[in-house]
């Protein structure tokens, strides 16, 4: 629940303690008027005979019935989703890592092959996100900007081809940079990116960027480890035929840096997940990091709440209607008054008080 004027209902308990203070300070002065018109304190002839329950009962019940009025006034919303519909989930891009590491064959059929199948049944299920695509190597390129359109992304998918990209190099730090301009440059609130990477960064300082980005422009960051801590060797091309050397004609290895996403993650307010054989950790990503997103997302706005002051509004009218059968000041109890005459005594001299 929130409400439309949220100080106002801060306000209550203030409002409602002065007013309960200042009802008592007014039925205190009326019974030392009492006193002093009746001639002191404690005669008989003072005591009008009013119920003292029904009075307090009466006064919780003015108090009940102004907290109602105000909580009214304050005007209360509902968060309510509808059954058959589906929160919109919020903006975020996808950073693929195309990298020739990206070849190795420690997943099947590779690491960039077991990627862009999870992606593709990732895609599949999303119904109300709005995803773009982001690939990177040596440099960043954004390939989709932002769309509901799953298809064209699914498409998209099917004709990057890490051989064929002729900027060499992995670079991290590039599609952080590139993810964050594109959010700020076209005034996304919502920020968020997801990197699908093994984690080797051979240019810039990835957890730096991450960390500034997150910092000043709230790009939240999580990342995805794609294959296995015992590696493999880079394929010269997609058939995995001979192996990449470097400048000593040694082949070269590409393992899973881990900690390497981890530290990413952690700097830029996110998770780290493993992707695993199909694909689960996009849908663990799905359920406990973008999920709980959209949900507050969809609680910050406003479209999503319903008007509930016809509750309190009612119990304040209910209240007052009580209130008024109470009659705590018309009913009285009859008090036996002492004769004003004097009662004779056995002498009958009528010096006795009766």
């Amino acid at each position: 629940m929130r409400f439309s004027h949220p100080y106002l209902a801060a306000a209550i308990p203030v409002i409602l303690a002065v007013f309960w203070w200042l009802q008592g300070f007014a039925r205190r002065r009326r019974l030392a008027l009492r006193d002093a018109f009746a001639g002191g304190t404690g005669q008989p002839w003072s005591n009008p005979g009013f119920s003292a329950s029904r009075q307090w009962i009466d006064r919780l019940m003015s108090v009940v019935a102004l907290g109602c009025l105000l909580l009214a006034l304050a005007r209360p919303l509902i968060f309510l989703q509808e059954e058959q519909g589906e929160l919109q989930g919020v903006p975020y891009l996808i950073g693929l890592d195309v990298s020739r590491s990206m070849l190795a064959t420690d997943l099947h059929p590779s690491r960039y092959g077991a990627t862009t199948n999870a992606l593709d049944r990732f895609f599949q299920e999303t119904r109300a996100d709005r995803v773009g695509i982001i690939t990177f190597a040596g440099v960043a390129y954004l390939n989709a900007p932002l769309t509901f359109d799953m298809s064209a992304l699914r498409t998209i998918l099917r004709y990057i081809q890490p051989e064929d990209l002729i900027d060499p190099g992995s670079a991290i730090s590039a599609a952080i940079e590139r993810a964050g301009i594109y959010f700020t440059s076209n005034n996304i609130q919502q920020r968020v990116l997801v990197l699908l990477s093994d984690g080797e960064d051979l240019e810039g300082r990835p957890v730096e960027s991450a960390r500034r980005w997150f910092r000043e422009h709230n790009l939240k960051i999580c990342t995805v480890g794609v294959g296995t801590a015992a590696g493999a060797k880079v394929p010269i091309g997609r058939s995995g035929q001979g192996a990449v050397t470097n400048t000593f004609g040694q082949q070269v290895t590409t393992r899973l840096n881990e900690s390497n996403l981890q530290r990413i993650a952690n700097a830029g307010g996110g998770r780290y997940y493993r992707l695993g054989d199909r694909g689960e950790g996009l849908r663990q990503l799905r359920s406990e990091f973008l999920a709980p997103l959209a949900e507050t997302a969809a609680r910050e706005d406003l479209q999503n709440y319903r008007e509930f002051f016809q509750i309190p509004l009612a119990l304040a009218t209910f209240i007052l209607i009580a209130r008024m059968l109470l009659g705590a000041d018309r009913f009285q109890i009859r008090l036996p008054l002492p004769s004003v005459w004097p009662k004779p005594d056995s002498q009958g001299t009528g010096t006795t008080p009766r």
